[in-house]
């Protein structure tokens, strides 16, 4: 065991801001707050909690504001409330992978001040893709003016190490791989960068915020334990959510769902192997197996065709339906979630993946005599933003 005494001592200012911190965060995570909650919640001694509530006021990051009425049975003094003060910062949230680019700005009060989404040609090479990830951050920042930026959340493709901001693994945009994505991106805009897999911000937003396709106000559907999510998009990409925290390993985004060999001898793969799921699950080749049975043009007609309900593209679609079905089978006895999630695109396609690979997992439960649920989603950019700015928050808070 290390000696206490030879490890570096705790500085008193590292003690100070952590307790700062931790006071704004449940400031900042309740919708009202006042001192006497935060005081009894954080352990912190009412003094030390006075004392950061009037610093962080006088800094400008904290307010009073309107209080509940009391009860008529309660006694003493009525006390304030407080919540952060939503110019004090701003936020920016991207995601990007082959084809398009999606951007929010939230303020400190985590309010969507901003959202845009903007195509990227399908031969861009990672410095095009850059560029004009790049602008649309620098022009909806410049669309939605407020405090500094604290910083920015970034959802990006293929496999990335986290703690170094790169994208280690992804052939869809030649170049992307290595590519120092967080230092461009930090030199540009002076803030520090925190980045993700898009699947697992896809998954954190299903998590947190639900769907806002039939609600004007998304909220949290998941109670699981852990969630398993299948992102469907360009490529195939996996993410595993255990009580709201993303997998990793060794600060690398690990679960590459869309490679797992279906058929050695199937059809060629992105990422140069052979029938990969991705190859019989993402929008392309989707698009290109139902093109074989009947007109199909691209994924916005796909879609299209599966909410008129047309047989010929859910008989086109049913071996591809069995891939998915056997890849979360396999999921299944290697991490158990408690659900599954199916995010892309289209509703229609993502309730058509969670009805069949549901039913198939029904008909083969775990040891427990339990199938897990599966449920489909939309992949919504405002949501992923949304959770690529919660990376921002929940960093600057820990």
């Amino acid at each position: 065991m290390t000696d206490l005494r030879d490890r570096v001592p705790i500085r008193a200012a590292d003690i100070k801001e952590r307790n700062e911190r931790l006071v704004l965060g449940m400031v900042f995570h309740a919708p009202k707050a006042s001192q006497s909650e935060v005081a009894a919640t954080s352990g912190l001694k009412a003094p030390t909690v006075f004392r950061i509530f009037g610093e962080l006021e006088r800094a400008g990051l904290i307010e009073p504001v309107a209080s509940p009425p009391l009860a008529t049975d309660r006694k003493g003094r009525r006390p304030t409330w407080y919540a952060t003060v939503p110019g004090a910062y701003r936020i920016v949230g991207l995601d990007f992978r082959a084809g398009a680019a999606s951007v929010v700005v939230e303020d400190f009060s985590a309010t969507v001040l901003y959202a845009e989404e903007r195509a990227i040609p399908l031969d861009a090479d990672a410095d095009a893709a850059y560029a004009i990830v790049v602008q649309l951050a620098a022009d909806a920042l410049d669309r939605a003016p407020g405090g500094p930026l604290l910083g920015i959340g970034v959802g990006a493709p293929g496999v990335v190490d986290l703690s170094r901001g790169k994208v280690l693994e992804y052939n869809r945009i030649p170049g992307l791989s290595g590519f120092p994505l967080a230092d461009r991106l930090s030199e540009r805009f002076g803030a520090t960068v925190r980045m993700g897999n898009n699947a697992t911000v896809a998954a954190v937003a299903a998590y947190r915020y639900g769907s806002s396709r039939n609600a004007s106000t998304p909220s949290r559907v998941s109670d699981a334990g852990s969630t398993f999510a299948l992102l469907v998009r360009a490529g195939v990409g996996g993410a595993f959510v255990r009580a709201g925290i993303p997998y990793e390993n060794g600060g690398k985004t690990a679960i590459e769902i869309g490679h797992m060999t279906m058929d050695p001898l199937g059809p060629g793969c992105a990422c140069g192997g052979t029938g990969c799921l991705e190859a019989y699950l993402s929008e392309e080749a989707l698009v290109s197996t139902v093109a074989a049975a009947r007109p199909c043009i691209d994924f916005k007609e796909l879609d299209s065709l599966l909410c008129a309900g047309d047989r010929a593209t859910f008989d086109a679609l049913g071996p591809s339906m069995g891939k998915a079905s056997i890849a979360l089978l396999n999921v299944r006895h290697l991490l158990d979630p408690g659900e599954f999630m199916i995010i892309s695109r289209s509703a229609a396609l993502s309730e058509l993946i969670a009805r069949e690979t549901g039913q198939y997992l029904s008909g083969r439960p775990g040891p427990d005599g339990h199938a897990p649920s599966v449920r489909g989603y939309r992949w919504d950019p405002v949501l992923a933003g949304r959770a690529a700015c919660d990376m921002v928050f929940d960093g600057f808070f820990s």
